[in-house]
């Protein structure tokens, strides 16, 4: 995760500019008068062009810029911007398995709105599943039934709301959501549509929940308090969170015995796994590359994982006891972000690139 600093082309200290930790697509640009600096970042929704004063103070948006902005370059007179505008179409597959290792046909493009529609995770019943969908300027919690049909949105808070988690009674949705600068821990009550605050670390980006098997916790990244992103649990009803990991974590599943927890990392590649009770974290296989932090999930002996194949994607299954890999699916489309493993072990979602395009916007008269 990034933040923006300036330091003397004759040497000497950094200066921090912003303190978001999150995203820069692409390289800065600076005013001509040398005073202001342009650069993109989802410091407030999805990406878009933000400017700051090179001696620090508080970023303002610039107007007429959509989302989806990135590397912004200012013309010498000043007077003109040019950046690129990228539009994404990312789809989730659906995979039913005959059993742990083969598949019941092919797999299933679900029919979902227009847009990136990505991190999927499934009810406890496995007959519905929520989504994260950016199709317009932000984006937003929906939910449907397991074959992608009645879709409907849960969420309309107007920022980047995510990374869905289904409580084990089925009652709630944790998801992460960043209305501003940083993003928080949201609880929503699916039967009355209510969403609430979680508190967990002030100050900090607090993300990624996950629920503990009794469905008494929440487990979430943060990166309050040092340079590692850690894991961190905190209790349902609210209370001081507790850290978990020491040698940095960043998405987290409880194993079904409550025993356990895997965990992937922001700085390696791999799944972790370390004893609730007190113990060595140890890696349990080397797989699931650096930022897809996302594409796998555990499974009753084994993880799924969603990685990059010649130029494509493959869905892989990681046995704990033997430390094999096996090839559950091998697709020309590459991965999206997102992979989960109904609690029956019958049936897979994953996110897969549909399309990438881009295009070069000229703002005209740009102060």
């Amino acid at each position: 995760m990034d933040d923006l600093y300036v330091v003397p082309t004759a040497g000497g200290e950094p200066k921090r500019l912003t303190f978001d930790k999150t995203w820069i697509r692409g390289t800065p640009s600076w005013t001509p008068d040398g005073r202001d600096i342009v650069f993109s970042s989802a410091r407030g929704g999805l990406a878009s062009l933000w400017r700051i004063s090179a001696l620090g103070g508080t970023p303002r948006p610039i107007a007429g810029v959509g989302v989806t902005a990135s590397s912004p370059s200012v013309s010498p007179k000043g007077n003109q911007l040019v950046y690129t505008q990228s539009f994404h179409r990312e789809n989730i597959v659906r995979l039913n398995l005959k059993d742990e290792r083969h598949l019941q046909g092919p797999g299933t493009v679900l029919n979902l709105k227009k847009g990136r529609n990505w991190r999927p995770h499934f009810s406890p019943d496995g007959k519905r599943f929520a989504f994260e969908s950016s199709g317009g300027e932000y984006a937003e919690i929906w939910a449907c039934d397991s074959d992608g049909a009645n879709c409907g949105q849960l969420t309309s808070l107007h920022g980047t709301a995510g990374a869905p988690r289904w409580s084990p009674d089925g009652h709630y949705i944790a998801f992460e959501f960043r209305p501003n600068e940083r993003s928080e821990i949201y609880l929503l009550e699916v039967a009355s549509g209510t969403v609430r605050l979680l508190p967990t670390l002030p100050g900090a980006n607090n993300g990624g929940p996950s629920w503990s098997r009794d469905g008494k916790w929440i487990y979430f990244y943060s990166d309050w308090g040092g340079e590692l992103i850690q894991v961190w649990k905190v209790p349902l009803p609210g209370g001081p969170p507790m850290q978990v990991t020491r040698k940095g974590g960043v998405f987290a599943v409880e194993s079904a015995d409550g025993r356990s927890l895997y965990y992937s990392k922001f700085e390696a590649n791999g799944i972790w796994q370390v004893p609730l009770r007190g113990g060595e974290e140890k890696r349990v296989m080397d797989r699931a590359g650096e930022h897809d932090w996302y594409n796998w999930a555990l499974a009753r002996r084994g993880i799924y994982f969603l990685d990059h194949h010649e130029g494509g994607a493959v869905v892989d299954l990681f046995d704990l006891a033997t430390g094999k890999t096996t090839t559950i699916l091998t697709s020309n489309k590459g991965p999206g972000i997102g992979f989960a493993v109904s609690a029956d072990g019958r049936s897979i979602l994953y996110a897969e690139n549909e399309l990438e395009d881009a295009s070069i916007m000229l703002v005209k008269n740009f102060r």
